[in-house]
């Protein structure tokens, strides 16, 4: 795979090409609470961050990326490293190779989801009338 990513010249300058640097920490206050995280890539010149995935299935990468958060990881990185978040996945199987910008819409959504989170972190761990016992969704359908 890394042959195979490599061997393609926008993947390559994404992650070689000038002032690039490789599994760099970040820590931000974001929503008055620290987070932190490790970007696989700061490209620098570019300004960029990159972040590199691999997938069982390409053409389901968009549905993972809602799946797995990865909205709320794009926001969290722009906010800690300064730069705009651009994923580089690999299919597990084919080895075909996607790139994937991320729209205002998708960082909103990353966004919402960590105040959401923030939130939930204040209630379960600062509220000390919280009784975990108690807790329940409700929603109307």
């Amino acid at each position: 795979m890394i042959d195979t990513m490599m061997s393609n010249e926008v993947c390559r300058d994404l992650i070689q090409d000038g002032v690039v640097e490789y599994e760099v920490p970040g820590i931000a206050e974001i929503n008055g609470r620290l987070w932190k995280g490790k970007a696989d890539i700061v490209n620098h010149s570019q300004k960029l961050v990159i972040d590199l995935k691999t997938t069982a299935d390409i053409t389901k990468f968009r549905y993972s990326a809602q799946k797995y958060n990865y909205n709320s990881q794009a926001y969290i990185y722009r906010e800690l490293f300064g730069y705009e978040l651009v994923f580089i996945a690999i299919d597990k199987t084919t080895n075909q190779i996607g790139i994937y910008d991320c729209s205002p819409e998708f960082y909103a959504k990353g966004k919402d989801k960590v105040e959401r989170a923030c939130e939930a972190y204040k209630l379960f761990y600062e509220n000390p009338d919280f009784k975990p016992e108690n807790y329940f969704i409700n929603q109307t359908l």
